[in-house]
């Protein structure tokens, strides 16, 4: 299913950038924020970049890039939240993707749940 993540914090889509690059984007009908989120396991999932076909990744600094190919540093473990929103928990490292306000990912090591940098809202790409 192809659509865009919301950030609670900042009003961002997070987008994937064909050079690899992970950040927040706040312009009108940028192919870069439409994602696709596929399911590998239960509660498990791995997400792509619709026009550049990188799959989103956190390194062991927990860093987000985009990741050429598929690699244990992709699968997120997707949560939905009480307060509507999803979480998304790196499943190697245990934190979670997050954005700041200034759009700018937020490392790993930083992230907690109870922070709006972590809620996103999945939004079909019709609704946007």
């Amino acid at each position: 299913m192809s659509l865009l993540l919301y950030s609670r914090n900042g009003g961002y889509h997070l987008r994937i950038l064909p050079d690899g690059t992970v950040s927040g984007g706040r312009q009108e009908n940028d192919p870069y924020d439409i994602l696709r989120v596929k399911a590998v396991s239960a509660g498990v999932v791995v997400i792509q970049g619709e026009a550049t076909g990188r799959y989103l990744a956190m390194d062991g600094k927990g860093r987000l890039y985009g990741s050429q190919s598929l690699n244990d540093e992709c699968g997120f473990l997707e949560k939905y939240e009480e307060n509507h929103f999803n979480t998304y928990c790196s499943q190697k490292y245990g934190w979670y993707v997050g954005l700041k306000r200034s759009g700018q990912p937020k490392a790993g090591p930083s992230t907690h749940l109870a922070q709006k940098a972590v809620f996103f809202l999945p939004r079909p790409v019709g609704d946007a």
